[in-house]
């Protein structure tokens, strides 16, 4: 048999040359897919050189150290800080110190002038008051037996305020005025009572009037009061009832 070839068909050589490119691009990503499929999940390290393995003996005991020497540095800056405050607050406490002890030197020493002073003073009025030592003390005496007799007085007038009373619709409209006048014997019985100043409102004189009759009897003089009786007169004004 004879195979007739035909004589129309023309074998293009540019085909030939994109089948084969088609063919060798294929085979590459074959081969890259299975490289990644043969990779291992986990990452392999790249190393270059020869590999060292350190193991990590005693970390309780670095860190131990590491915290011992953070503690000691903390001491360290707290003791320098708080001996620079205490130096400070020093400083600043001894400057008033010294000024108020300067102050109170100075004091003392006007007190001490000062009394000198009045030592050299009194030595002088006692040399001149020398001669007249004994009329001194007679009035002495006197001021004190007047001082007494005033004391008493003072207490009879206070009894008789106690017992003074003037209804409001009597009281005059006016500011007015009386004196009772009174003699009191040692004992404290009244031997006279009258007006040394009437006021002039009836009303007004019979109240000041009764109050000194309520407070009979009065106290006895007291032992330290010579005499045997006593004048006096008492006062009575509107105002002390408004």
């Amino acid at each position: 048999m004879k195979f007739r070839t035909p004589q129309n068909v023309q074998i293009n050589p540019d085909n030939k040359f994109h089948k084969m490119i088609y063919l060798s691009l294929i085979l590459h990503f074959v081969v890259i897919s299975l490289v990644f499929v043969s990779i291992p999940s986990s990452p392999r390290r790249i190393t270059f050189g020869p590999v060292y393995s350190v193991q990590l003996v005693g970390s309780d005991v670095a860190l131990g150290r590491e915290s011992s020497s953070l503690s000691d540095y903390i001491q360290d800056t707290q003791t320098s800080t708080s001996s620079i405050i205490k130096r400070e607050v020093a400083g600043l406490d001894s400057a008033p110190i010294k000024k108020e002890d300067t102050n109170k030197l100075k004091i003392e020493k006007a007190i001490d002038s000062i009394k000198q002073k009045e030592i050299s003073q009194g030595e002088g009025k006692s040399i001149a008051g020398s001669g007249v030592s004994a009329s001194a003390g007679a009035m002495g005496a006197s001021d004190q037996a007047t001082a007494h007799r005033n004391e008493y007085i003072a207490l009879i007038q206070s009894r008789v305020k106690r017992n003074w009373t003037l209804p409001a619709a009597l009281m005059p409209k006016d500011n007015v005025e009386t004196i009772i006048e009174v003699k009191i014997s040692r004992g404290g019985n009244l031997e006279h009572i009258g007006f040394e100043k009437s006021s002039g409102n009836k009303y007004f004189d019979d109240s000041a009037l009764n109050a000194v009759k309520k407070s009979v009897p009065f106290p006895p003089f007291p032992a330290y009061i010579s005499g045997s009786h006593i004048d006096m007169g008492i006062r009575f004004h509107s105002r002390e009832l408004r």
